[in-house]
């Protein structure tokens, strides 16, 4: 509801309920009737969703598939650090329970579930070629393998930081490269999880 913003006692005005029974349903000491939930989902402007076998309801998002020379373009959720690290390991799942304010369209061939996430910093921000400067939302693919040269991001190990770099490898180690030569080479260690490969970038001017 936060993403939508509407909270309890808002909710309970329209619904003309008290804040008390609103908390019920959200903390699952009562369940609805069937008039109430789609009372609840026209109050929320909710005409699409998912249902899935957890009970959880997920808004689907506002967005066509579309059909051009036979090339498929789906929605993707943008997705936060916290998200991410909360989420994990449901994020890597073929369908990850996404909730989000955001989604942005692509064409590209996502095998896995996708997510955009926006990079921060210059370390893959390359002084001449290609290059992802900070601020660049990248869209990663959670189900394709990893090969040397890819762009990755990657968990550590405590699950507290996410790393974008390029997979190389190097006599029989993997390591994390930054395009940008200022920063320093790191290994890929069997601690560290790769999330998705990245397969698509944009930067927003305005």
């Amino acid at each position: 509801m936060k993403d939508l913003g509407m909270t309890q006692e808002k909710l309970s005005e329209h619904l003309g309920i008290t804040p008390g029974a609103v908390s019920h349903w959200l903390n699952a000491r009562r369940s609805p009737e069937l008039e109430e939930i789609a009372r609840i989902l026209h109050i929320l402007e909710i005409d699409e969703f998912k249902v899935y076998k957890d009970g959880l309801i997920s808004p689907e998002p506002e967005c066509e598939l579309k059909q051009e020379n036979t090339k498929k373009v789906h929605c993707y959720p943008v997705v936060n650090r916290d998200t991410i690290i909360s989420k994990f390991p449901d994020i890597v799942s073929k369908s990850p329970h996404l909730n989000s304010s955001e989604w942005l369209e692509s064409g590209a061939l996502v095998t896995g579930a996708g997510f955009w996430y926006q990079i921060d910093g210059d370390s893959m921000l390359s002084p001449s070629g290609f290059g992802i400067p900070g601020g660049s939302i990248v869209l990663f693919d959670t189900g394709r393998s990893p090969s040397s040269n890819d762009l990755v991001l990657t968990l550590s190990a405590d699950g507290s930081e996410l790393n974008f770099k390029m997979l190389q490898s190097d006599g029989g180690k993997m390591l994390l490269v930054a395009l940008n030569p200022r920063w320093p080479l790191s290994q890929l260690d069997d601690t560290s999880l790769i999330l998705g490969v990245a397969v698509e970038s944009r930067f927003r001017l305005i």
